[in-house]
């Protein structure tokens, strides 16, 4: 019979976790944060914190006031199209800017019409962030999200 450990496995020494070197700590490569929230209309409260929250960790604060507005325009859009899911909340600082993503489970629909007149709700729901980003000289989309299952994926680009 196969035992999983042996005798020799208990008296060996174990293998050590990596220590961080001595001296000044390293800088990471950028802000990396992402958090699933519930669809509620809580849950753009709690979106603010964590931008807020990860902006200072970064030293990013000049970003804060945009990004914490837009994150919180993001998540309210998102619920009101997808009231009973999950929201997907995603901040990502590259090439000197920073990025922000909200996935939501809303898929596009088939019909044409019925796909017109949901993308005009989303926009509408939108009109306020997409002012924000405008006026910080960022870009900003919806589309649908990469995510499996499906979803739409609404995100902007502000300039650091």
């Amino acid at each position: 019979m196969l035992h999983p450990f042996t005798a020799a496995d208990l008296y060996a020494v174990p293998a050590s976790c990596p220590i961080a070197p001595d001296g000044e700590p390293v800088d990471p490569p950028g802000l990396s944060c992402s958090v699933t929230l519930p669809a509620s209309a809580r849950s753009a409260g709690i979106a603010r914190q964590v931008v807020r929250a990860a902006l200072r960790a970064y030293a990013l604060d000049p970003l804060e006031p945009t990004a914490v507005q837009a994150a919180s325009e993001l998540m309210g859009s998102a619920w009101r199209m997808d009231p009973y899911g999950e929201t997907y909340l995603s901040l990502r600082q590259r090439d000197d800017a920073l990025r922000l993503i909200v996935y939501d489970g809303h898929s596009a629909h088939a019909h044409p019409r019925l796909a017109a007149l949901c993308e005009a709700r989303r926009r509408g729901t939108l009109r306020v962030f997409a002012a924000l980003v405008r006026d910080h000289g960022g870009e900003w989309g919806v589309g649908p999200s990469r995510e499996p299952g499906g979803g739409t994926r609404t995100w902007a680009v502000l300039p650091v």
